[in-house]
C-alpha cells in the first residue's frame, strides 16, 4: 500500500530538513562525511518531491483524460441515438414510399387484369382449336407408327422363329456329326 501524498510531503520535508541539519553539523565540525550523507539526503528527499509531484500531475491528467473520455463516449452516444432516430425516420419514409408504389402498381395490374382477360380468352379460344387440330395430328401419326411397330414386330418374330429353326438344325445336324465321330470306322 503506498503512502498518501501528506505522508509523502512530510517525509520529503523532514529527510530535507534533518538533510540540511547533518549538512551543516557537518560543515561546523569539519565531519566531511556527515555533511556529504547530509547532501545525499537533500538530493533523496528532493528527488522523492520531485517524484510526488510528477505522480501528482499524472493523477491529474489520468483524471482529466478519463473524463474526457467520459464526455466522448457520451458525445458518441447522442450522435449514435441522432443517427439511430435519422434511420429510423428514413425507413418510415421508405416503407410508406413502398406501400405507395405497391397500390399503384396494384391498381395498374387491376387495369391491366380487365383488359388482358378479353385477350386471354380470345387467345385461349384459339389455342384449343389449335390444339385440337395438334391432337388430331398426333393421333393420326400415332396411329400410323403404331401399325409400322406392328409390321415391325411381326418381321422381327418371323425372323427369330427363322433364325431357332436354323439354330435347331444345327444343332441336329452337330449332334449327327457328333455320333458320327465317335462310330469306329471298319
Amino acid at each position: 500500500m503506498s503512502e498518501s501524498t501528506a505522508d509523502q510531503a512530510r517525509s520529503g520535508l523532514l529527510g530535507s530538513i534533518t538533510g540540511k541539519a547533518k549538512e551543516v553539523a557537518g560543515a561546523i565540525t569539519g565531519n566531511d562525511s556527515l555533511a556529504a550523507e547530509g547532501q545525499l539526503q537533500q538530493a533523496e528527499a528532493q528527488s522523492r518531491k520531485q517524484a510526488a509531484a510528477e505522480e501528482a500531475v499524472a493523477r491529474a491528467e489520468a483524471t482529466e483524460a478519463a473524463q474526457q473520455i467520459a464526455e466522448e463516449r457520451a458525445e458518441a452516444a447522442r450522435e449514435r441515438a441522432a443517427v439511430e432516430q435519422r434511420t429510423s425516420a428514413q425507413l418510415s419514409a421508405a416503407e410508406r414510399d413502398a406501400q405507395a408504389e405497391k397500390a399503384r402498381i396494384a391498381a395498374e395490374a387491376d387495369h391491366r387484369e380487365a383488359v388482358g382477360e378479353a385477350v386471354a380468352e380470345a387467345r385461349a379460344e384459339l389455342h384449343t382449336e389449335q390444339a385440337q387440330r395438334a391432337a388430331a395430328a398426333q393421333a393420326a401419326a400415332a396411329s400410323a407408327t403404331e401399325s409400322q411397330a406392328e409390321r415391325e414386330h411381326r418381321e422381327a418374330v418371323e425372323s427369330a422363329r427363322a433364325a431357332e429353326e436354323a439354330a435347331r438344325r444345327a444343332r441336329a445336324d452337330a449332334d449327327r456329326l457328333a455320333e458320327q465321330a465317335d462310330l469306329p470306322t471298319s
